[in-house]
This record gives C-alpha cells, structure tokens and sequence, in this order.
C-alpha cells in the first residue's frame, strides 16, 4: 500500500479507535477478546483498505468488517453459525407485548431529571440482550442511520428498528422501573431475532 494511503488508513483507525474498541467490546465482552478482535479487524481493513469506497463512512465500514470478524471468531470457536442466547434465557419484562411500560416513549430528558448516573446508564445497557443491546449502541451512541446499521448487522431495516424499539423499552425499564425490570418465568417472544 502506498505510504500516504498507510497513513491515510493509520490516522483514520486512530480517529475512531475508540468507537471501535467499544464495539469490539459489545462484541466479545471480555477486554482480552475484544482487542484480539479489533486487531484481527484492523488487519482485514488494512488489507482491503485500497477498495475502500471514500464516499461512504469509514466508522460504518469498521464496524462491518469487526462484526464479520466477530462471526467469523464464533463459527471458528464454535463450528457452526453464530448461536444467540435462547429467548427463554433473556429479561422478560420490557420485551412483552403485555409490559405496561411498551407505550411510554423514550424520555432522555426524564432520565436525566431522575439524576441516573453514568455507570447506570452503561450497566443497563450492559444488560439488555446482545442482538438489542447492539442495535441501541450502534444507533444512540455511535450515531449510526438505521441503514447502516442495517448493513452493519446484516438484517433487514424493520428488524433494526423493531430491534431499536425494543431496545430502549427495556433500556427504559431497567432506568425508569428498575423494580419492574425482572419478572422470573416469563417467557420471552421475539420476532425476527
């Protein structure tokens, strides 16, 4: 590669280190796979950074590539398809169609008037199950369209907004109803997941 696209590409992996090590994170949970990942992807980029299309969001492109690494990892790990936490397994009370809270919106300011601190916030999120909980990262903290986030997860755009919806209800519940936000032997029903 030639050395103003090397330093092309070094400059823009450092500008967005960040956004990716937390995905990388969201990704493999644990800080140790998560850097191993990053690296792995870092390398594929480098790699095919010549075909990268300057049109479109290098951040977008990053987090397609760390996503496909990621699923290349588990298939390799596990010698199958990427497997998702059964529905039976994942908290229950915001998910329902049933849940009380479904029909309130999204408040960021009430969340703020209730003075929730930072780490709850992050530890809320932390909790929500893996295919929500990376649709919420990538669209409120990444800032992410829904398109590319589509592109991004490789679903179709009515899954990540259905995807988003649910999300935040059970963000929101975990804040807002923190009493509310565990229901054991209830059962959990998905679509699309």
């Amino acid at each position: 590669m030639p050395t103003n696209e090397g330093a092309e590409f070094h400059q823009l992996a450092l500008d967005h280190l960040d956004s990716l090590y937390n995905y990388a994170t969201l990704l493999a949970r644990k800080r140790e796979d998560a850097e191993d990942l990053l690296q792995e992807a870092l390398v594929r980029a480098f790699r095919a950074f010549r075909r990268f299309d300057r049109s479109l969001s290098y951040k977008a492109w990053m987090f397609t590539i760390l996503k496909n690494a990621h699923i290349d990892r588990q298939r390799r790990q596990r010698g199958s398809a990427l497997d998702e936490r059964p529905a039976d397994e994942w908290p229950a009370a915001a998910l329902s169609a049933e849940n009380p809270l479904s029909s309130i919106p999204l408040a960021p300011d009430d969340i703020l008037v209730r003075r929730e601190t930072v780490d709850q916030v992050r530890d809320a999120v932390r909790r929500l199950p893996p295919p929500l909980r990376e649709v919420v990262e990538l669209r409120d903290l990444e800032g992410f369209s829904y398109q590319e986030i589509a592109r991004i997860v490789a679903r179709p755009l009515g899954t990540v907004m259905s995807r988003l919806y649910r999300g935040r209800n059970l963000l929101r519940t975990y804040l807002v109803a923190p009493e509310r936000s565990v229901q054991k032997g209830t059962r959990v029903i998905v679509d699309g997941l």
